[in-house]
């Protein structure tokens, strides 16, 4: 089952973001990611939070289409957006994609976002528009579908990746390790329309961001 999960903020169009609602099984949200998600003309079916920056309006519909509705504790440990995540895991899903959650101006958010899911037990990304972001632990061989001329970006999440082999990007890595104080992996190019990313060990974070056509 292919999970799709609004976070606050903007959506942006794009790429990524259609994939991935064209694509979903169900579509929740995380508090005022159902309002971000209308926005956009989707109405989730389930929404989890503490409920302290849904619009009453917008919840107001949603209780007309039938949408479920988890209501937390504002005390509690956990962001809306992992407590949805961990919902959709506890629920079966077996692909997982975050809409937002990756921009604005939140920091404090955007960094727990990406922490947040390190373990999980399944695929989980995050995408906005044109930019599409996931973690991989090593020992790793991952693809990266897209455009030439599309950006990639290669974050250490750990101190360190180790034996890092990059093919058709326009900045080759040959058996280099990537530091986590460093912003060696930063904006590079694919050259051709798939590349690759090899590494022995280390956690590292994608993000691919697609140019327009």
């Amino acid at each position: 089952m292919r999970a799709i999960i609004f976070t606050g903020g903007t959506v942006r169009q794009g790429k990524f973001t259609q994939q991935a609602i064209a694509g979903a099984d169900i579509i929740m949200a995380a508090d005022s990611g159902a309002r971000a998600a209308m926005d956009v003309g989707v109405f989730p079916s389930l929404v989890i939070g503490d409920f302290d920056s849904l619009d009453r309006g917008s919840k107001a519909v949603l209780e007309k289409k039938g949408c479920q509705f988890i209501v937390h504790s504002s005390a509690k440990d956990q962001t809306d957006t992992e407590l949805a995540v961990r919902y959709a895991i506890d629920h079966q899903a077996s692909h997982l994609t975050i809409i937002g959650g990756i921009e604005g101006d939140r920091l404090d958010h955007i960094l727990a976002n990406v922490f947040s899911v390190m373990d999980a037990e399944i695929p989980i990304k995050f995408v906005n528009g044109p930019v599409e972001a996931w973690i991989a632990k090593g020992p790793a061989n991952v693809s990266v579908d897209g455009n030439s001329s599309d950006q990639l970006s290669l974050i250490p999440l750990t101190s360190e990746v180790t034996k890092v082999e990059t093919s058709h990007l326009r900045y080759t890595l040959r058996g280099e390790t990537l530091y986590q104080q460093q912003a060696r992996g930063i904006s590079n190019v694919l050259t051709q329309p798939q590349a690759s990313v090899a590494f022995a060990s280390g956690t590292l974070l994608f993000v691919h961001t697609a140019v327009s056509r």
